[in-house]
């Protein structure tokens, strides 16, 4: 599959759109853009936040992005103001093709320099956990939740070595 990487800019927003709406699993943009619980992953993206698409053709297919919060103002995985919370996603038709991993190493790549970790929130019974593992992130105790579809949420850490 012949796809390239590269950060995210400011003019990406709608991407980042598109791609929060794949992974809180919404069925659209709107859906996703009317509660305050999920806009804020996207809200207010700037050029200091840390993203990088994959696109096939100039056509976006997935991406991955950090966002820091404070105490107040924090989205689901939040453990610390000084650590991002990554969100990614990858459309459907091209999961399972590397392109989710190497956005995840791109990200953590870049955030070692800047961050002492990196967190998450993720679905239990979602497959992506697997690749979270195997990247070094760990499931935070005490965690779980029961999510806003009824499932079990937690969330994961991946600590940086300096």
């Amino acid at each position: 599959m012949d796809y390239t990487v590269r950060a995210l800019t400011v003019e990406d927003e709608p991407i980042l759109w598109t791609m929060l709406m794949y992974a809180a699993q919404e069925p659209s943009l709107e859906s996703v853009q009317k509660h305050s619980y999920l806009s804020c992953y996207v809200d207010g993206w700037s050029i200091g936040d840390v993203g990088f698409g994959a696109f096939i053709n100039e056509a976006p297919v997935g991406a991955a992005w950090l966002r820091l919060w404070s105490d107040s103002d924090r989205g689901f995985g939040y453990t610390d103001p000084a650590i991002p919370e990554l969100a990614m996603a990858v459309l459907p038709e091209y999961r399972g093709k590397g392109i989710g991993t190497e956005l995840l190493m791109q990200i953590l790549e870049t955030a070692q320099d800047k961050f002492p970790a990196v967190c998450l929130n993720v679905r239990a019974n979602n497959p992506v956990v697997g690749l979270y593992q195997r990247a070094g992130f760990i499931k935070v105790e005490g965690s779980d939740v029961v999510n806003r579809t009824g499932g079990i949420s937690f969330n994961m850490i991946c600590k940086f070595t300096r």
